[in-house]
């Protein structure tokens, strides 16, 4: 049977373009849960009259307190896709991450907003799980670097999402609701996108297509610790690695380019912070956007002509030069900043496009949610870092300092990179020079 194509994409056996495309769907509203809360929390906050101090404490409790839940969850959950589908856990995660927006804001002391965040970050350690692992199953192998640039770019139309939901408290309020019922509302929409997005993942997901570990029903314990063990293999530990830092990029990238401009804006400019949000982050952060955009097609072609530790190299290095070259600004409202961050939204992007296509290729088709639940634990770790390592650093040292830090990181992946591609290429010569058949090496190699 002739191989189904869709968006340039070679699909696996049984997957249909409308599975694939619900998936695409899929992404589009769990990216645009990943900033959401971010861009919308702190208007609650203060609706709901908690104290300044203590609503800088509470964010970065609730911020620590959803990644820790990512680290302990999102094992767990590709290991219960590998038994029972990544369907009812797909669906699962976004209706759940819906149902906890609608509930926010009906927060009436501190207790009730951690129970409902909870909620949330219980939800979308499933919904973000398989956003990573579905794409894995649904492209042929010679299509996996595409396919994860096709969902790195629905990921990235999935981020102007919280912008627009953030327009809409003061929309409302401008229509008679008061502020807490605007507030309300809001969160409600953005409750509903999950509920539709769940709604149309049961109908156009594709039903369960892997036997897995349900095949030799093994227990969620033992599936767990071969999902582990699968980082013994080196490409898919550089994969882990490379998840660490790309999801750690995107994290400081999110979090201290806005900061970075409005505090200048306010200290340097007298800007007011609405002023300098506008004026100066806002086209900066769309900059980086735009790059992102470019990035996900040029990285997702690249993974499928060169081998994918090849790839995690050129993306990995790429970002180590442009993170480290922000130690150079000394006034991030000049106009070449506008370049580099154009470069960096590429550079971060290719990093996240790599090495979810590496992690695909070397996952073990029984063992791959499992698998690739891990990979996002590392990620998880990433963003933990990227965020508190990096605020500490922003606050104590200067605002260059988180994304010197993951600069470096970025060198370290590419250095490691590099050694494990030479390691390969070696083997595949000493196979080739002992007379035997080297399709195991090549294989390992791609």
């Amino acid at each position: 049977m002739a191989t189904k194509t869709w968006l340039g994409v070679h699909l696996a056996p049984n997957i249909s373009r409308g599975n694939f495309s619900t998936y695409l769907f899929a992404v589009f509203i769990s990216s645009g849960y990943a900033g959401a809360l971010s861009v919308l929390q702190p208007g609650l906050l203060h609706v709901m009259g908690i104290a300044e101090d203590t609503q800088a404490m509470l964010t970065g409790y609730l911020g620590a307190m959803q990644e820790l839940v990512f680290i302990l969850l999102l094992g767990a959950a590709g290991a219960l896709s590998d038994r029972i589908g990544r369907r009812p856990v797909y669906v699962f995660g976004l209706a759940v991450t819906g149902l906890g927006f609608i509930l926010y804001p009906h927060a009436s002391s501190i207790p009730q907003l951690v129970a409902f965040r909870l909620l949330v970050a219980i939800g979308s350690a499933a919904m973000i799980g398989m956003m990573v692992t579905v794409v894995a199953d649904y492209a042929a192998e010679d299509s996996r670097g595409r396919a994860n640039g096709l969902q790195a770019m629905a990921a990235t139309l999935g981020a102007f999402i919280p912008p627009i939901l953030a327009s809409l408290p003061r929309v409302l309020s401008g229509s008679g609701f008061d502020e807490l019922a605007a507030q309300q509302w809001t969160f409600a929409v953005g409750g509903a996108l999950g509920l539709v997005g769940a709604i149309v993942a049961l109908a156009g997901l594709a039903p369960r297509i892997l036997q897995g570990a349900a095949e030799v029903r093994e227990s969620m314990r033992s599936t767990l610790i071969n999902g582990l063990k699968a980082a013994r293999d080196p490409q898919t530990a550089l994969s882990y690695g490379a998840a660490f830092i790309s999801r750690g990029d995107l994290a400081v990238t999110g979090a201290f380019i806005s900061l970075w401009l409005v505090q200048y804006g306010t200290r340097e400019l007298g800007l007011s912070a609405s002023e300098a949000m506008f004026q100066l982050a806002v086209p900066r952060v769309l900059a980086t956007v735009a790059g992102a955009l470019i990035g996900s097609i040029i990285m997702g072609k690249i993974a499928d002509r060169v081998t994918r530790v090849t790839a995690v190299a050129l993306a990995s290095g790429l970002a180590a030069l442009i993170y480290s070259a922000v130690f150079l600004i000394t006034d991030p409202t000049a106009n070449w900043v506008i370049g580099l961050l154009f470069v960096m939204g590429i550079a971060e992007i290719s990093a996240f496009v790599s090495s979810q296509a590496l992690v695909g290729q070397q996952a073990p088709e029984k063992y791959r949610g499992a698998t690739i639940g891990f990979f996002g634990v590392a990620g998880a770790f990433g963003i933990l870092i990227g965020t508190s390592g990096g605020g500490v650093l922003f606050a104590k040292v200067s605002p260059s300092a988180p994304f010197v830090l993951f600069g470096a990181l970025n060198f370290a992946v590419f250095l490691w990179s590099l050694w494990l591609r030479n390691h390969l290429s070696n083997q595949g010569d000493q196979a080739a020079a002992e007379g035997q058949r080297p399709d195991s090496a090549i294989a390992t190699s791609q």
